[in-house]
């Protein structure tokens, strides 16, 4: 294995005095700068090109802590080590407390990246929510009856073998849900597409780590990120989302209303169980090693299956009072 600090001076020219720890990344300081080395195996060469350009624009605009990429010697903006790639981000050493809530926060960063100019064909994810998740689902589903045809041993295949039909039917929810969203409201100008995260969640832009990576983003509906941040706290931080899911919502509202047409695609997305496909695909990609730890996830989202129903019946509670006029259309299987 070559040693990060080889690493650098090799495909960056920079002799590093340590490494530490930035969140859960390797991290170094050099020239009041701090680089932060990100795994961007998933990501090819294209799609860093167009996250680069959204990084140095946002960075144009002031966005406070954006990283920007630091490109190699030979010009790309990413390196091979031990046969993975990665990106190097840079930003400035300095730690600035945040002075506003996360709501506000985000809907200023989705209003000043709503006007990002550029193309976004590798990152865009807005107007196909459905037919990721139609594709998801039926991989799925084909996977599902290989199991049940193999009759499983094992507990997590069980598991998974017994709970699937459930979540499909969720998933059809959502998928409908979004249809039914698409053809009878119409999006406003605020509905166009902005930078958003893969999964945004309150740990994200925490006092600990501010910045903001380039790495996490893709084009797409504001809605995404409101959405995702919602179910991160419902299964990680429950006490967080029954005492400041409302206040996380009314500040971003405050700062740029939601349209009917967003808080429908929020819904919609919610009820589409993306965390339990994560969980279910994260297991076979799995080491070894790390399969108890999904098995335990997987047990504790079965667990919880009735409780995020009620969360997602909870969901037009949740509206400011502003949006009180807004009728969300009622799921009667829920209600």
């Amino acid at each position: 294995m070559v040693p990060l600090k080889d690493f650098l001076k090799e495909h960056f020219g920079l002799q590093v005095p340590g490494i530490f720890k930035a969140g859960s990344y390797d991290a170094f300081r050099v020239h009041g700068t701090i680089g932060i080395i990100v795994p961007v195996q998933q990501i090819d060469e294209q799609e860093l090109y167009e996250l680069y350009y959204m990084s140095q624009y946002l960075q144009e605009k002031r966005e406070p802590y954006v990283a920007v990429f630091w490109p190699s010697l030979q010009g790309t903006l990413s390196a091979e080590k031990d046969g993975r790639r990665y990106a190097l981000l840079k930003c400035a050493d300095r730690i600035v407390s945040r002075g506003q809530s996360a709501g506000r926060e985000l809907a200023q960063f989705h209003q000043k990246s709503r006007s990002y100019p550029y193309q976004a064909d590798k990152t865009k994810r807005i107007g196909q929510w459905k037919d990721l998740w139609e594709r998801r689902l039926d991989q799925l589903e084909v996977f599902w009856r290989g199991k049940v045809q193999a009759h499983p041993l094992d507990h997590f295949e069980k598991l998974f073998i017994e709970s699937f039909p459930y979540y499909l039917g969720l998933a059809e929810n959502g998928i409908q849900y979004l249809v039914d969203t698409e053809l009878d409201d119409e999006p406003l100008l605020s509905d166009s597409a902005t930078i958003c995260h893969n999964r945004f969640h309150s740990e994200m832009w925490n006092r600990e780590f501010t910045v903001k990576l380039p790495t996490d983003w893709v084009f797409d509906h504001a809605s995404r990120d409101i959405a995702e941040y919602l179910r991160y706290d419902f299964f990680q931080n429950p006490e967080q989302l029954r005492n400041e899911g409302g206040v996380f919502l009314a500040d971003y509202d405050r700062t740029a209303p939601l349209s009917s047409f967003s808080w429908r695609l929020i819904y919609s997305r919610l009820l589409f169980p993306i965390h339990y496909f994560e969980c279910i695909e994260d297991y076979y990609l799995a080491p070894d090693s790390e399969k108890p730890y999904y098995e335990k996830k997987l047990h504790e989202l079965l667990q919880r299956s009735t409780e995020y129903e009620q969360f997602l019946t909870s969901y037009s509670g949740m509206l400011s009072m502003r949006t009180k006029k807004i009728q969300l259309p009622v799921l009667h299987w829920l209600a």
